[in-house]
């Protein structure tokens, strides 16, 4: 018999393989036709991470206007303003920061880097940026030895 975590990894696959960037809750959504319980969404969760730990995708959060047309936005109140957490192969959302990488291989080490440098220039080149974030400085990730790590930036 296949676990709730075995068939949540396909079915990310299958969205990953079809977009570039997929909404966990909004891929559960689609494939339950139904809102996900807590138990299905912790399953997800875990299968986009071991996806990211994979290196086969991005595991990042997200705001619902930062994520695109397709991103997934809920219906509570408020929601349009709280993070989701989505596996993505965008480059292009993956530099452009902010966004929270929760989770990245070594294959994504130079993206998230040049991300983090232009993020920098931005803030630098823009002075009421300047004046709201004196403090954020962008530091390079240092190579590390083992597997999958974190990145947080923004």
């Amino acid at each position: 018999m296949t676990s709730m975590t075995e068939t949540f990894h396909q079915a990310l696959q299958n969205a990953l393989a079809g977009r570039d960037t997929v909404s966990i809750r909004g891929t559960l959504i689609e494939m339950l036709e139904r809102d996900p319980s807590g138990a299905e969404i912790s399953a997800a969760h875990k299968a986009a991470r071991r996806i990211a730990g994979d290196g086969e995708a991005v595991l990042i959060s997200l705001l619902p206007d930062q994520a695109g047309a397709d991103a997934y936005v809920s219906t509570a109140r408020g929601a349009g303003r709280r993070a989701s957490k989505y596996l993505t192969v965008d480059e292009k959302i993956i530099k452009d920061l902010p966004c929270r990488i929760e989770l990245a291989t070594d294959r994504w080490d130079a993206l998230i880097d040049e991300g983090m440098r232009l993020t920098q220039h931005k803030i630098e080149s823009d002075p009421v940026l300047s004046v709201l974030l004196p403090c954020w400085k962008a530091e390079p990730q240092s190579p590390q030895p083992h597997g999958p790590r974190t990145h947080s930036a923004g």
